[in-house]
C-alpha cells in the first residue's frame, strides 16, 4: 500500500502534469511578465541565436523568482492560512511550468544554468494547507452544534480534495456529516381514523414515497426516514411530519333521467320550377338521457414541526374533489333530427363503467399527494 507521502507525491505530480496539459488552468495565473519569459523560451526553441531573447531572458526570469519567492505565509492552522498556502502554491506552480520549460530548452538553460524547482516547496504548502483545513475541521466539530458539524465537514472535504485520504479524513466526514445532519420522521399516514385498508388499498405506499422523494431531493444535511427505519439505525429525530387525512368521503352513484326534442329542416326534394327551390321537411326526434354520476373528496392534512420547539415548518390542509359523469341516451322519432353531441350519448359504451371504490380513493389520495409534495418543494425549509 502507498505511503502518506507517496500519495502526497502522486497528487502533486497529477497537479504538475495537468498544468502542462492543453487546458493549463495554471496560465490563468500568468501575469503578462509571465506571458513574455513563456515567449521568450518558445523563441529560443525554435531559434537559439536569437539575440533579443538571450538578453531579455535571465533579467525577466530572477524578476519571477523574486516575486513568488517573496510570498509568506502566516505560520498557523487557521483556515484563512490554508486558502493563501493554496494560492501560494499556485503561484509556485507557475514557476515550476516555467522551469520544466527551461530545461527542455538547451538555449535558455544556457542562459539561466540553476533554475528554480519548486517542486518540494509545492509539496509542503499543500500538506500544510490540508493540516490547517483539517484542524480547523477539528475546531469546529468540537463546537457540538449542527452549524460546527457542517463546517467541520466542509473543511474535511477540503483537506480531502488537496490530498485524498489525507490522515483519517475519509470517516471525520462522515462523522461530521452524520452530526450535520437535520433527522426528519415521516410518521404513518393516518387513513380518516381507518387502516389503509379499509379504502381497499393493498398497501400504504404515501409514507415510503414522501421519504422517497424528500430524499431524492437532496437537501442539504437534511434526511428523511420512515419510523421503522428510524428504530433500526437508532436515531432520534429532530422534526416530525405528521401527514393526516381528516376526510375521506367516497360517493354513491346517482341517476337523473331527463327527456327532451330535437327538430331539423330537412330538404326532401326541389320544385320544378325554374330555377328550382329547395323543399323542406321539418323532422322531429325525442331524446331521452340518463345520467350517472358521483362525487368524492378528500383532505390531507400534513404537519412539520420541531420536536424540541414545537414549531410548525408547515401546517397546512390538502383538498381536493373527485367528480365521475357519465351519460347515454336513447331516442324515438326520425334520427335525421339529431345533433352530433345526441350521437355522442346514444354511442356512449361506458354506462356500467363507473369506478370501484378502491380506484376512487386512490385517485383522491394521489391527487393530494401530489398537491402536498409541490407545497413542500416550493416553500418548505428544514
Amino acid at each position: 500500500m502507498p505511503s502518506f507521502r507517496q500519495h502526497i507525491v502522486l497528487f502533486i505530480s497529477v497537479v504538475l502534469i495537468s498544468a502542462c496539459g492543453t487546458t493549463n488552468p495554471i496560465s490563468k495565473k500568468f501575469t503578462e511578465q509571465d506571458k513574455k519569459i513563456f515567449d521568450l523560451i518558445g523563441r529560443l526553441k525554435k531559434n537559439p541565436a536569437d539575440e533579443e531573447a538571450k538578453k531579455s531572458l535571465p533579467e525577466l526570469y530572477n524578476s519571477a523568482v523574486e516575486l513568488r519567492k517573496d510570498i509568506t505565509v502566516p505560520n498557523n492552522n487557521s483556515a484563512q492560512s490554508a486558502d493563501r498556502l493554496l494560492a501560494q502554491a499556485h503561484e509556485w506552480e507557475v514557476m515550476k511550468q516555467m522551469y520544466d520549460a527551461i530545461v527542455s530548452t538547451p538555449a535558455a538553460q544556457k542562459l539561466i544554468s540553476d533554475p528554480w524547482d519548486p517542486s518540494s516547496e509545492i509539496q509542503q504548502a499543500y500538506t500544510n494547507a490540508a493540516e490547517a483545513y483539517y484542524q480547523q475541521a477539528l475546531l469546529a466539530l468540537d463546537a457540538n452544534t449542527r452549524t460546527g458539524a457542517q463546517q467541520a465537514y466542509d473543511y474535511f472535504a477540503k483537506a480531502d480534495k488537496i490530498i485524498p485520504g489525507y490522515k483519517d479524513v475519509k470517516s471525520r466526514m462522515a462523522e461530521a456529516k452524520s452530526r450535520s445532519l437535520v433527522k426528519v420522521l415521516v410518521n404513518p399516514v393516518n387513513y380518516y381514523n381507518n387502516a389503509f385498508g379499509y379504502w381497499g388499498f393493498q398497501n400504504d405506499w404515501m409514507q415510503d414515497q414522501l421519504v422517497r422523494d424528500l430524499n431524492f431531493r437532496a437537501y442539504r444535511d437534511v434526511k428523511f426516514y420512515t419510523d421503522w427505519q428510524l428504530r433500526n439505525e437508532g436515531v432520534t429525530p429532530d422534526k416530525i411530519v405528521d401527514l393526516n387525512y381528516t376526510n375521506i368521503y367516497i360517493g354513491q352513484v346517482y341517476t337523473n333521467y331527463n327527456t327532451y326534442n330535437r327538430s331539423a329542416q330537412v330538404k326532401t326534394g326541389e320544385t320544378k320550377s325554374d330555377p328550382p327551390k329547395p323543399i323542406y321537411e321539418t323532422v322531429t326526434a325525442t331524446v331521452y338521457v340518463t345520467t350517472r354520476y358521483l362525487q368524492s373528496n378528500a383532505n390531507l392534512q400534513c404537519r412539520i414541526y420541531d420536536i424540541k420547539t414545537d414549531k410548525n415548518s408547515m401546517y397546512q390542509n390538502f383538498p381536493n374533489t373527485y367528480t365521475w359523469k357519465v351519460e347515454t341516451a336513447t331516442y324515438k322519432g326520425d334520427s335525421r333530427a339529431l345533433t352530433p353531441e345526441d350521437w355522442v350519448k346514444i354511442n356512449n359504451s361506458g354506462f356500467n363503467n363507473s369506478p370501484g371504490r378502491y380506484d376512487i380513493a386512490d385517485r383522491l389520495l394521489h391527487d393530494s399527494y401530489n398537491l402536498l409534495i409541490s407545497r413542500i418543494n416550493s416553500s418548505v425549509s428544514f
